[in-house]
């Protein structure tokens, strides 16, 4: 299907498929019998033919938004719709994935029902834990934060960078977590240096470039560009180990409560969309050329590139949390009060762990 540039729909209309064998109460319930799991997962997927059983959903239609459209970050949930996941895993009749640009408003359409689920940074579900309509992540895309710490060139250690201005685009954004992060890499905090706030990457490095600042966190795919701009690269957060939740699939703690059979399946197939990328990476990188409006080489590069940082098992430990917390009382002290654990649920990946479904679309990484 051809997309078009801006906010993107894709609606998945599906004949209703039957789901046979055992039903087990989904995300939070009891452990499905080993007798569930013993099938393989599909070829499609990168399993060897059989599959395993769901339970059918309480809802036969969802409707999920994402907060980037046509980015890797927020592939798989689409990719799952372009595979026919949702159907195939599922058991949807239709799926409808819409692009609706920036973590609000995709909070605001989950709160006001709008979306059953969505894909945003983790900070939002974080941040409304303090509401009358708190939201949990159930699955996440990826961990791992691509920036690099981009200073002038008189600046080359960790020394040289305390003391100094350091730009980011906003208090409470990700380029203010990215750096916290980056300079966690050097033994320095926020405290180190002075934050200021300049705005989006272009932005960012040309403030550097002109000395008004003495870093930035840019993006580690603009390496090539800085070193050669004569720029110094201090560190970089890809390989840190550091995780940030920059891509969670949501929803309501409402909806997971009532629909725990929906998120199950909704989970499974991004979960195999995103074992997709891994096991048929040039055939995925095809598909997200066609959504992307991207040419194929650039296709193939972003996702190869995702491969090297994307969270095969779609889980994550507790930093990938405390980090956007941490950012979020910097702009509002109330927030580092709340317990992050109250903005997730691992269930559904656990649930799907128990019952043999890694191992069915052969994913070698089960959730932490």
């Amino acid at each position: 299907m051809k997309t078009t540039p801006g906010p993107r729909r894709r609606g998945l209309l599906v004949s209703l498929t039957a789901v046979v064998g055992l039903v087990f109460s989904a995300c939070t319930g009891s452990t499905p019998s080993p007798a569930a799991s013993a099938a393989a997962g599909s070829a499609a997927a990168g399993g060897s033919g059989g599959a395993v059983t769901l339970p059918a959903p309480e809802k036969k239609t969802l409707k999920v938004g994402l907060s980037t459209g046509g980015e890797a970050s927020q592939y798989a949930e689409y990719l799952a719709s372009q595979l026919d996941f949702y159907k195939k895993y599922g058991g949807f009749d239709s799926v409808e994935v819409s692009g609706l640009q920036g973590d609000a408003k995709v909070v605001q359409a989950l709160v006001a029902g709008g979306l059953d689920m969505g894909v945003l940074g983790v900070s939002g579900a974080i941040n409304s834990q303090g509401t009358d309509t708190p939201i949990k992540v159930v699955s996440m895309n990826g961990v791992t934060l691509t920036d690099m710490l981009v200073c002038q060139p008189s600046i080359k250690t960790a020394a040289d960078v305390k003391g100094k201005q350091i730009a980011i685009s906003s208090f409470g954004s990700t380029a203010h977590g990215s750096t916290i992060i980056l300079l966690s890499q050097l033994g320095l905090t926020d405290k180190d240096v002075t934050l200021t706030q300049v705005g989006n990457q272009d932005a960012r490095l040309a403030a550097v470039k002109a000395g008004s600042v003495g870093c930035a966190p840019i993006d580690l795919a603009q390496k090539d560009a800085v070193t050669g701009a004569g720029l110094s690269v201090i560190a970089d957060n890809k390989s840190s180990g550091k995780q940030w939740g920059r891509s969670g699939f949501a929803a309501t703690a409402d909806f997971i409560k009532n629909n725990p059979n929906t998120v199950l399946g909704a989970v499974a197939a991004a979960l195999a969309a995103q074992n997709y990328i891994f096991t048929n990476t040039d055939d995925a990188a095809a598909k997200f050329a066609e959504y992307s409006q991207q040419t194929p080489e650039n296709a193939k590069k972003v996702m190869q590139d995702f491969v090297s940082w994307g969270d095969r098992s779609m889980s994550w430990g507790d930093d990938a949390f405390n980090y956007p917390k941490q950012v979020l009382a910097a702009v509002n002290p109330q927030m580092a009060n709340i317990d992050v654990t109250t903005a997730y649920d691992k269930s559904c990946l656990q649930k799907l762990a128990s019952m043999g479904f890694y191992q069915a679309i052969n994913n070698p990484e089960l959730p932490k």
